[in-house]
């Protein structure tokens, strides 16, 4: 693995409130892009980071949840850096699952990252500088998704929803609920048949017993909760099958607002 500063940097504002671009070579295969945040920048100001291949967004997050996301997976944290994480850096079974889903450069035409940060305060100024953890080029035939969706649940009692599939699907990893703290429980359903049933406090318990670090105010159905990439969620359709119907049911104990993200494996030719 190498570790080097990217300098193609563009439109970092000392008072923020504009869009830095991070323009990135594509020679080599990238595992983890690191922001460092200077001055008064926090991951909070970040407010929205997304990804472009080719064109085409394939991540969207903000700054503070992609710290939260960390700290859930039990990784290392600081104030002054914020990591976009391609890999699985607790898949079991060695180097292939865990960087099954970083990014191919040499097979795209094109790799931006776009941060949108918050105007400053009146006594701060802020800068940033981007750093990878690359590797030679690939031929990986996989890429990182990471999109997002919103919904309001009006009211207390089960609310259903439809998640992507077919050509809009992909090989899930984790679906991420960001909620106000009415969430109590999910039922996640492929073809009328129960993948994950669960409270709140149970999925809570179980990401524990598996090292990780649940998050106040967000539910995660984790499909690698153990790091294993084959219990990982299949919603595309493959061997002449057709696409699944997947079902995600909530319940709420008052009305609620959904911030959700799916974290999918893709094949790198259906960006």
């Amino acid at each position: 693995m190498f570790y080097d500063q990217l300098n193609n940097l563009q439109n970092v504002r000392a008072n923020g409130g504009g869009v830095a671009i991070l323009t990135l070579p594509l020679s080599v295969t990238y595992d983890k892009i690191k922001f460092k945040l200077l001055n008064d920048l926090t991951a909070a100001d970040i407010t929205r980071i997304e990804g472009k291949a080719n064109g085409k967004t394939f991540f969207v997050d903000t700054g503070a949840r992609r710290a939260a996301r960390q700290v859930y997976k039990g990784i290392h944290t600081e104030a002054g850096y914020l990591t976009i994480d391609f890999t699985e850096p607790n898949a079991r079974g060695g180097a292939v699952p865990q960087y099954l889903a970083s990014i191919p450069g040499n097979l795209l035409k094109s790799l931006t990252m776009e941060l949108t940060i918050a105007p400053a305060g009146v006594d701060e100024t802020f800068g940033l500088e981007a750093y990878a953890e690359f590797r030679g080029p690939t031929n990986n035939p996989y890429i990182t998704k990471f999109l997002d969706f919103n919904t309001s649940l009006p009211n207390a009692g089960d609310h259903d929803l439809f998640l992507p599939s077919g050509v809009s699907g992909g090989i899930i990893k984790r679906v991420w609920l960001h909620h106000t703290g009415k969430l109590t429980a999910a039922d996640l359903r492929v073809n009328r048949v129960t993948a994950i049933k669960s409270t709140n406090a149970d999925l809570i318990y179980q990401q524990k017993e598996n090292g990780l670090v649940p998050q106040a105010n967000v539910t995660v159905l984790d499909f690698v909760v153990d790091g294993n990439l084959q219990g990982a969620l299949n919603t595309v359709g493959a061997n002449g099958k057709a696409a699944p119907s997947v079902e995600l049911r909530l319940t709420t104990s008052a009305a609620d607002v959904i911030s959700g993200y799916i974290e999918y494996i893709d094949p790198i030719n259906r960006l």
